[in-house]
């Protein structure tokens, strides 16, 4: 997969920005974030009529980076493109990123908050997780969580999350 380098001027349009903030990063954790977010999203599509007939195919689509920027953190721009000949498929990734951010908002609204000040905190060990989209949303929460500072953002969306506080924006 051929990555191509982005400037750095801010997000792309059409594309997923993940944001992490460095100061030693594992590789085995960008690679645990990568896949885990690539299953909720595929999850989030399939989840939503407007877009589930993308992955009915054979030949589903691909997440793939489209950009990498780098300055203060490593920022991955991802977007979905068609199997065949990699081009954009802005309609899918647009229902999809929007649902995604839509679903995590939903999904750490919903969990205990550990203080009267404080931000979401995990979700309790024997907290019944009812449908295979909120555990992919807790999978994703999870990843989130074990970097200092990740900001996911779409369009004019983002939501970041450092440590127990989660914004919104």
């Amino acid at each position: 997969m051929a990555v191509n380098q982005a400037s750095d001027s801010g997000p792309r349009p059409g594309y997923l920005s993940v944001r992490l903030d460095l100061g030693g990063v594992s590789v085995s954790y960008l690679s645990s974030l990568l896949r885990v977010l690539q299953a909720a999203l595929r999850e989030v599509a399939r989840d939503n009529e407007q877009t589930r007939r993308h992955f009915d195919s054979k030949q589903q689509p691909v997440l793939m980076v489209g950009g990498v920027r780098a300055s203060d953190g490593l920022t991955l721009d991802l977007t979905f493109a068609d199997p065949l000949d990699s081009s954009a498929l802005e309609a899918l990734s647009s229902h999809t990123f929007n649902a995604f951010l839509d679903k995590l908002g939903e999904y750490v609204r919903k969990l205990p908050q550990p203080g009267l000040w404080g931000g979401a905190a995990r979700r309790p060990p024997l907290w019944k997780l009812e449908t295979d989209l909120a555990r992919r949303m807790d999978q994703v929460y999870v990843e989130l969580r074990r970097i200092p500072k990740v900001t996911v953002s779409y369009q004019d969306r983002a939501i970041e999350v450092e440590g127990d506080r989660m914004e919104i924006v």
